[in-house]
């Protein structure tokens, strides 16, 4: 199988496919660029498997993990699975959206960069406090005591809020610094 990985820099998005792909340890060529994707929707990631394109990273990840389940980055359990996919549509549709640069542009193009910056800070900050009830009951893991997507998917999302000006947090702080430690690990943000 011939998998080809379209990525940008700075993408949060490709930042969950390309740790995910790490983590498995699943053999890849990279094609990086601003304007690298192959998808049918003009951005990244997608990826291309044997000619056959997939785009947008909920559809890639679960793609993965089915055809590359193991390690896994979902609980065998099944309400440990839904409670790794609600954080993970939490992240993906509730505040990726509302920061990501061209959606800003599209929807406030009358402010200045540094203004867009502040909101995207403020807007990934507030979520994150939201989410932080569903999170670490059992570990310092996301959900469960296993590493799944729903890690990937908070430390990248914070990552992004950091970079933008949010405040740092005592418990993400925590949870990052798990998942740094973790040996094989690939962290890519």
């Amino acid at each position: 199988m011939e998998l080809l990985f379209y990525s940008a820099h700075g993408s949060n998005s490709s930042q969950r496919v390309e740790w995910a792909l790490k983590y498995k340890k699943i053999p890849y060529r990279l094609h990086a660029d601003e304007k690298a994707s192959a998808g049918p929707y003009g951005y990244v990631p997608s990826i291309s498997v044997d000619g056959q394109i997939i785009a947008e990273s909920m559809a890639i990840l679960e793609f993965l993990e089915e055809v590359f389940p193991a390690p896994p980055l979902l609980p065998r359990d099944s309400l440990e699975r839904a409670l790794v996919r609600e954080v993970c549509e939490y992240v993906n549709s509730t505040i990726h959206p509302a920061q990501n640069r061209t959606v800003m542009k599209f929807l406030r193009p009358e402010l200045a960069d540094v203004e867009k910056k502040t909101l995207r800070a403020i807007w990934i900050f507030n979520c994150l406090q939201k989410l932080k009830s569903r999170l670490f009951q059992d570990s310092d893991y996301a959900v469960g005591n296993e590493f799944s997507l729903a890690d990937i998917f908070v430390a990248i999302i914070y990552k992004k809020g950091l970079a933008h000006g949010a405040e740092r947090d005592d418990t993400y702080e925590k949870h990052w610094a798990k998942l740094t430690l973790i040996p094989g690990h690939e962290v890519v943000v």
